[in-house]
């Protein structure tokens, strides 16, 4: 028997640049990108070795370097940059070979001097590193740009891949306390500063930072963003509508007799449930008229959630006070803003709520609202009333449908789902997840604030919702961490994220 392995021919566009001017453009038939490479050379009469390749990625609405083992899509959209040569290509015939592999980027990239640098423009960054064995926020953003001003000196606004990987490797490498080791994933330690497949990370951040500046004459590439959710894929199964079981759901009323087969019922609606709501888009208040059930029972809400993440419900209850705080605080004590100091002071005499509150805070801060201005509108606010986007606090002995009114006259700010405390924090505060654009209020029947953040968590995931984008970083946090669910390997890592999960880890 002959084995015989298919190539699968696909159409892609390619348009090739020649020190750096645009020649041609044509659409090509090719089984990968190193033939594409190749096919594209082949047109020209004159000779030249390859430079780079890109590709447009819809996400990022732009185009970014990849590896030329890639892989291919019909109707991909490429750019491909060569030198004029007079020698022989060195990587004609044996395109596999490219210099864009993250794997063989610290043998085959000079490296850039970077103690050197630092020693001449920031060497107040050595000595705290030399002295605490870490960096500080302000220091770690210190070090980003002046590294990256170095890189935009020597190879201008769009360095390569490989270029951008090799002073990721050479920060972790001059800073061994920088480099993270996170669970999740396949990681080297240093992609937060720069991660290849998905092309973010902070010396990306900064570099975009500095391209939004420059004038169009001078710009690469448009750069737009199409609005996205970090919300994971959810499994969705192609089963019949459990028409019996939807019927349970809806008549059957709670109670303990009544428990067993409402949970049963629950499980049994889960695939159908899963792909009607991420299909169809719901609002709130269909949800839960199509499954009552769970505004009466808390506890179902851990059930579903269970259900896809293989029995860790309770991941947030176990750590956050025992285990996540305390090393929050340690980290959190390293950093010199007035903000979190004064936070920290405050948290030392504080116990339950009040110090779960606090905390959260001290999380924004540590894991501040982007400022991006490519971010998703309305993203931009200060990290002191970000916290409102995932906790508004009411005075005591507010009526819960008071609180709708109230939200459409423009008092609760968040046009997603957040939690409201009617009364303090700490001082028997009723807790109540409002979805302001829905008119949906449900009140949580919990013990404390922690249960209340891990509910509105759960409550996300329920109904598909995008998270607050002025706390994408926290809800990613609360996700990856506490969680430990990994995200998929398309989903772009968030850095701020990456550095906080390592810092806790090296306090295990």
């Amino acid at each position: 028997m002959f084995n015989v392995t298919l190539t699968i021919l696909l159409r892609v566009l390619a348009t090739v640049f020649i020190d750096g001017k645009e020649t041609w453009r044509k659409l090509f038939t090719v089984g990968s990108v190193g033939e594409l490479i190749n096919s594209a050379k082949t047109e020209r009469s004159q000779q030249v070795s390859i430079d780079r390749i890109l590709r447009f990625d819809e996400d990022f609405q732009e185009f970014i370097d990849i590896d030329v083992n890639s892989e291919l899509k019909e109707l991909d959209k490429f750019q491909i940059f060569y030198t004029a040569s007079t020698t022989q290509d060195p990587l004609d015939g044996r395109v596999e070979s490219l210099l864009f592999h993250s794997t063989d980027v610290s043998r085959i990239v000079t490296t850039t001097g970077l103690l050197t640098l630092l020693e001449e423009k920031a060497p107040t960054i050595l000595r705290e590193h030399e002295d605490t064995k870490t960096l500080s926020i302000s220091l770690r953003k210190l070090l980003v740009k002046v590294a990256v001003s170095d890189l935009v000196e020597k190879h201008g606004f769009y360095p390569s891949g490989t270029e951008k990987m090799a002073l990721a490797k050479e920060i972790v490498s001059l800073f061994p306390s920088l480099r993270i080791n996170v669970p999740f994933g396949e990681n080297e330690g240093h992609e937060h500063f720069f991660d290849g497949p998905s092309h973010s990370g902070f010396i990306e951040m900064r570099l975009r930072n500095l391209r939004r500046k420059l004038q169009q004459s001078q710009r690469s590439y448009n750069l737009k963003r199409r609005l996205s959710t970090d919300q994971p894929s959810l499994p969705i199964v192609d089963e019949a509508v459990p028409t019996e079981w939807l019927t349970l759901i809806k008549r059957i009323r709670p109670s303990p007799e009544n428990s067993s087969p409402i949970k049963t019922a629950i499980d049994q609606t889960f695939s159908y449930r899963r792909r009607w709501i991420t299909e169809k888009s719901p609002t709130v208040g269909q949800i839960f008229k199509e499954y009552p059930r769970f505004l009466d029972i808390l506890a179902l809400l851990d059930i579903a959630f269970s259900k896809v993440t293989d029995g860790k419900e309770d991941m947030f209850i176990k750590k956050w006070e025992g285990t996540i705080i305390p090393k929050l605080k340690e980290i959190a004590s390293f950093e010199k803003k007035t903000d979190i100091r004064h936070l920290l002071e405050k948290a030392d005499n504080q116990q339950d709520d009040e110090l779960c509150h606090t905390m959260l805070r001290i999380l924004i801060h540590l894991l501040p609202p982007t400022a991006s201005g490519r971010s998703i509108a309305g993203s931009k606010c200060c990290v002191n009333s970000a916290l409102s986007y995932l906790l508004e606090v009411v005075p005591a002995g507010t009526i819960v449908t008071s609180l709708l009114r109230e939200g459409m006259n423009g008092s609760l700010k968040s046009t997603q789902p957040q939690l409201v405390s009617i009364g303090s924090p700490g001082h028997e505060a009723q807790y109540v997840i409002v979805a302001n654009n829905d008119s949906f209020a449900f009140p949580l029947d919990v013990e404390n604030l922690t249960c209340a953040v891990d509910k509105l968590f759960k409550f996300y995931w329920l109904c598909n919702l995008q998270y607050p984008c002025q706390l994408s970083s926290v809800f990613s946090f609360f996700f990856e961490y506490v969680y430990d669910l990994p995200l998929s390997q398309s989903t772009c890592k968030r850095s701020k994220v990456m550095e906080l999960i390592a810092k806790l880890q090296s306090r295990a």
